[in-house]
């Protein structure tokens, strides 16, 4: 099992006791992993090729980098619609770092962007959604 799986699974296992212990009441949750994502729009940016994005210190694969010598969940691909799906582990961070690159893999556009998420999990830990984020230059 890899190192980022169980570490991922153990912040389950902790929610889910946290969230059954301070109600007062039993509330059954499963010992399941979610992946909470958020969609960046970069039409503003057509020369983009790749999009890395960091949270504190944890970034997703920069561009030619192997997704599993990561250390944590983070990635990001393109949508059929030419925006771009950021795909966190179960963290809702307040702000991203965000980078745009070209096709030769030179930094053309980053910035920090602030996120609203929206739980969707009920009462148990779960899934958040945000709103799309709109980079501009």
């Amino acid at each position: 099992m890899s190192r980022g799986l169980m570490r991922v699974l153990a912040v389950v296992v902790l929610l889910c006791g946290a969230a059954t212990g301070t109600t007062g009441c039993f509330t059954a949750c499963p010992a399941i992993g979610y992946v909470n994502g958020a969609v960046v729009d970069v039409s503003a940016f057509p020369a983009v090729a790749a999009v890395q994005f960091c949270v504190d210190a944890e970034c997703s694969p920069a561009p030619g980098e192997d997704e599993t010598s990561s250390t944590n969940m983070f990635s990001t691909f393109r949508q059929d619609d030419g925006t771009w799906s950021l795909m966190f582990d179960m963290s809702t961070p307040e702000d991203v770092d965000i980078r745009l690159f070209d096709a030769q893999g030179t930094l053309i556009h980053e910035a920090e962007e602030a996120i609203a998420w929206t739980h969707t999990g009920g009462a148990c830990p779960g899934p958040s959604t945000a709103e799309p984020l709109i980079l501009q230059p």
